[in-house]
């Protein structure tokens, strides 16, 4: 809308081209009205479209258009009104792009990129480009004058770039020299040699176009699970999609393997799928409350996994077995209640209100208790129905550990097909988000805060027995975890602290490691033990290796952009990282470990054996 700014009313409206526009910006020339819309774009993508109206009669006059690689944070206009420059910003990235258009050659320039995200800026005149940016307490200055007529830089509309960069790294179990990567833009995966130094900086095998984007595509050693064909299916009265065709593809013979149709697949989210040994998959059921197992073989749905707690998970089927009826169940816990067994409402009498307290109000407050204690039984016992939050499965394939946005978890054995345990505290909201499960599935480390007491914790689970090993009282903002096998060492950060915490449960006290002056750990940081628990390495918006024995840094990664996924291959002996911005994979190898001699037989895809010698640095790059 155009306001007038004498007479305080709306004077005009001016409206998108089209319905399908969303307004990223305005902006007043000494000609134009300048409305910035993004618009839909081939379906799965977004573009810019810079719409001009007339000032004098707020007519549409054109439309100057920008590329798919536009996210405006900010816009500004020059004095002479002839030329509109945008700061783009990227977090996912970290990179801010100066980009400009043309208002009368309608010419679009990406100008200039830089590492960091701006958070204000003007380009009053195209000599004095200024921007402020995220943690910086000065003043970035540019010259576009003398970029601005560069035709190099003009940008082409019709040739949109796709995303470039790595999504998921995946390691390969019986082909440990190589991993493949999955694309940002999910159409890409390569396969990467990363023990032969001659294959560094590109993929020895790349794969497009082989599935739709409503495809789920899996990953396991040189094969790729490709689940296609939705459609619909009518269950218990309504209608759920379902995949109907399952294609394997190898990527070392290049070819298809397999095409199974008429598939009874649930869909999912990606992460949530598994390929188990034996060509087995494990998925969750359509009201996610149980898992499901499919034999990619024949295609036949072959177990269905579930918790059994009780028949009927009423509360009134859940009393001990001494308690025959509710009533009884309130009178006990009232006698509780007198005996102070059971805890109170939380009001806090002082003594003198206790000394001044009538019987009948007693009496009512401790009804009012029971009632309380009743329904929040009932709380507990409605919780067993809740739907699947989260898994956890463990390195060697037996154990899930699973939780459902409740005061408790459940252990299933995929050996035999069972719920084994139900881990439960009632005091605290039980999440894996920074949980760690051991590679055997024995021991789980989580955060917990007791919502009685109001503190933190950090709790080891012994998941054979279901019960409570060892655990660490006041450790709140814990965000990543890693364990050792046998769980004699756990390694987790601390947020707000940016600080590192090593515990080893099974002796007495634990070490708190400080981070160094960028260190930043966040939600999407990662924790990985190497030789044998005495090193760690840490994804927090770099990567670092730590020296847990002495307490210090060894060595820190920092790119320019933002790292999107980190693994670690080869016994632990190569880091792996996908950037957000480049398709390459980058490796760094830790020199302090052994290095294995490359065999012949291990150039699968006909790459060239090396014999060059490996640098010596702390790490190395390719």
């Amino acid at each position: 809308m155009v306001f007038s700014a004498k007479k305080g009313t709306v004077v005009a409206k001016l409206s998108a081209f089209d319905e399908a526009a969303s307004v990223q910006g305005v902006a007043v020339t000494s000609q134009y009205f300048v409305v910035v819309c993004r618009y839909p774009y081939l379906r799965v993508r977004e573009i810019i479209h810079i719409e001009l109206f007339s000032i004098q009669d707020f007519a549409y006059i054109r439309t100057v258009k920008g590329c798919c690689n536009d996210h405006i944070s900010i816009l500004s206009v020059n004095h002479l009104g002839s030329h509109i420059v945008a700061l783009c910003s990227c977090v996912k990235t970290n990179i801010t792009e100066i980009i400009s258009w043309n208002l009368e050659t309608e010419e679009h320039k990406h100008l200039a990129k830089f590492s960091s995200i701006a958070i204000a800026g003007v380009c009053f005149d195209l000599r004095f480009c200024l921007a402020v940016c995220k943690g910086e307490s000065f003043l970035r200055v540019w010259n576009l004058a003398s970029k601005i007529n560069d035709q190099s830089l003009n940008v082409n509309v019709t040739k949109m770039k796709k995303t470039k960069g790595i999504e998921e790294i995946f390691p390969m179990k019986n082909y440990p020299s190589y991993v493949v990567c999955r694309g940002l833009n999910a159409e890409t995966f390569t396969v990467w040699n990363i023990r032969n130094s001659k294959c560094e900086g590109l993929p020895v095998r790349v794969e497009r176009g082989l599935f739709e984007s409503t495809d789920i595509v899996l990953v396991k050693d040189m094969k790729l699970y490709i689940l296609s064909d939705k459609g619909t299916v009518t269950f218990t009265g309504t209608h759920r999609p379902i995949f109907q065709t399952l294609l394997v593809y190898d990527l070392l013979k290049k070819k298809y393997l397999k095409k199974i149709s008429s598939l009874y697949i649930v869909p999912s989210f990606k992460h949530e799928y598994k390929i188990l040994e034996g060509d087995l998959l494990l998925g969750i059921s359509e009201n996610r409350d149980h898992f499901i197992i499919w034999n990619l073989k024949t295609g036949i749905m072959e177990n269905r996994i579930r918790p059994v707690y009780k028949d009927d998970m009423s509360l009134s089927n859940s009393l001990p077995s001494h308690v025959t009826s509710m009533d009884n169940l309130y009178k006990e816990l009232l006698c509780k209640r007198k005996s102070r067994d059971i805890e109170g409402s939380g009001v806090y009498l002082t003594p003198w209100e206790k000394r001044n307290e009538t019987k009948t109000a007693r009496k009512r407050r401790h009804e009012k208790d029971v009632r309380q204690e009743i329904e929040r039984l009932q709380q507990f016992a409605d919780e067993k129905t809740n739907s699947i939050d989260q898994y956890l499965l463990s390195g060697n394939e037996k154990i899930i550990v699973c939780s459902y946005f409740a005061h408790h978890l459940t252990v299933f054995s995929l050996d035999t097909k069972s719920h084994t345990h139900t881990l439960e505290d009632r005091r605290s909201m039980l999440f894996l988000h920074s949980a760690a499960l051991t590679h055997s599935g024995s021991y789980l480390v989580l955060s917990n805060y007791n919502e009685v007491q109001k503190v933190s914790y950090v709790t080891l689970w012994n998941l054979h027995t279901g019960k409570v090993t060892k655990r660490l009282r006041n450790e709140p903002d814990v965000c990543c975890s890693a364990i050792m096998d046998g769980a004699d060492r756990i390694v987790y950060g601390v947020m707000e602290a940016n600080r590192l915490k090593v515990w080893d449960p099974f002796r007495k006290g634990h070490k708190t490691i400080s981070g160094y002056e960028k260190f930043n750990l966040n939600m999407n940081s990662r924790v990985h033990l190497t030789d044998n628990g005495t090193k760690a390495v840490i994804l927090a918006d770099d990567v670092s290796l730590w020296d847990l024995e002495k307490g210090t840094v060894q060595s820190i990664f920092t790119p320019d952009s933002v790292i999107r996924c980190m693994s670690l291959a080869f016994e632990d002996n190569n880091i792996l990282l996908g950037m957000s911005d480049n398709p390459a994979l980058i490796v760094l190898k830790l020199m302090s470990k052994d290095t294995v001699k490359l065999s012949s037989k291990e150039n699968l895809f006909g790459e060239a054996s090396s014999s060059e010698d490996e640098d010596n640095s702390n790490f190395r790059s390719g």
